[in-house]
């Protein structure tokens, strides 16, 4: 119940990511998570997109349960929610 009403979130919150933060958050989780604590923070998350709109306004966004940080959980409910596939690696053609 928990990830659908994650999911419902993420999903209303299309317009907003893209409208806020511009560009494309897509990445494999690993390659952003740089010392691989399994958790992306803000400083992590913007110097990996920092090419995009707003990084930082995406983070907030994303970061669902405002912990601070982006775990695997929210970074593919995310994904999914905007139609990006599920990467195994840093090439960004690979889409499973």
């Amino acid at each position: 119940m928990k990830k659908f009403a994650v999911l419902t979130f993420l999903s209303a919150l299309l317009i907003a990511v893209f409208a806020i933060a511009g560009g494309k958050y897509d990445g494999h989780f690993g390659d952003i998570d740089k010392n691989s604590d399994k958790v992306v923070v803000k400083e992590e998350f913007v110097e990996f997109f920092k090419a995009n709109g707003d990084p930082a306004a995406a983070f907030a966004i994303i970061d669902v349960d405002k912990s601070g940080g982006i775990d695997h959980d929210e970074w593919h409910a995310f994904k999914e929610a905007h139609g990006y596939g599920h990467k195994d690696s840093n090439n960004p053609d690979e889409k499973k």
